[in-house]
């Protein structure tokens, strides 16, 4: 993605110190975006958006971010409007990796997963919807998995936390609808490697898709321009 499409758009990401957030950032800040990366690992992000900044340019500033805490989320999100002179996309990325046999977890383990992967998505989009909706304007964009809509073998937790992520992604797509707010749902597939998943948050943003939009496994085709053909599919729509 070389060209500055997205040039003037102003986006924060949670979970922007590595994987997923990391690499949207890198791709956000391509197209032309100015980004805020918030990160419970505060020298990690910091030193994430001083490499990306360096390497990329562009505005990319790193925040300390606890996605549990409301009020915490509540701060970062007020201050990535302060650094970015306003705000347009919030990317819900921050999230626990799956930890194996349910029967196996300790009892903190599916808390901790629940936390992250479920209650700060909701708290996250429900602070950016309320901001956007008085705007008239602004998109959220929330990783999900194809593991939240099929399931799968070993991760039962993660399963039950991305299934409330792509139920409420689909009831706010609904409920959203004429306020001016977009509420997308990515959802990689098993092996989808970051890059595509971070193309199509991109790629949602620019074409301003909402619903649910499905990434392929790694190794599926693209286009010269970096887009997965086949990539989104919206529900009931194609």
């Amino acid at each position: 993605m070389s060209r500055k499409t997205l040039a003037g758009k102003r986006v924060a990401i949670t979970g922007g110190a590595h994987g997923i957030g990391r690499e949207t950032a890198l791709a956000f800040l391509t197209a032309g975006a100015d980004v805020v990366l918030g990160d419970v690992d505060v020298g990690a992000v910091r030193a994430a958006a001083e490499q990306l900044g360096r390497s990329h340019g562009g505005t990319v500033i790193g925040l300390a971010l606890d996605v549990t805490d409301g009020a915490r989320f509540g701060s970062f999100l007020t201050c990535a409007e302060r650094k970015l002179d306003g705000l347009d996309v919030v990317v819900n990325a921050a999230d626990v990796l799956p930890a194996g046999l349910f029967r196996a977890n300790s009892e903190a383990e599916p808390d901790l997963r629940i936390d992250v992967d479920l209650r700060a998505v909701t708290i996250g989009t429900r602070m950016a919807a309320e901001r956007f909706a008085g705007r008239g304007h602004g998109q959220v964009v929330n990783i999900g998995t194809a593991a939240g809509v099929t399931a799968a073998l070993g991760v039962a937790v993660y399963c039950a936390t991305r299934h409330g992520v792509a139920g409420l992604g689909a009831a706010l797509d609904q409920e959203l609808s004429g306020t001016g707010v977009i509420l997308s749902t990515v959802a990689p597939g098993s092996h989808a490697d970051h890059e595509a998943v971070a193309d199509a948050v991109v790629d949602c943003v620019r074409h301003r898709r909402g619903g649910l939009i499905n990434v392929p496994p790694a190794g599926a085709l693209r286009t010269p321009g970096g887009f997965l053909r086949h990539l989104f599919t919206r529900e009931g729509q194609r």
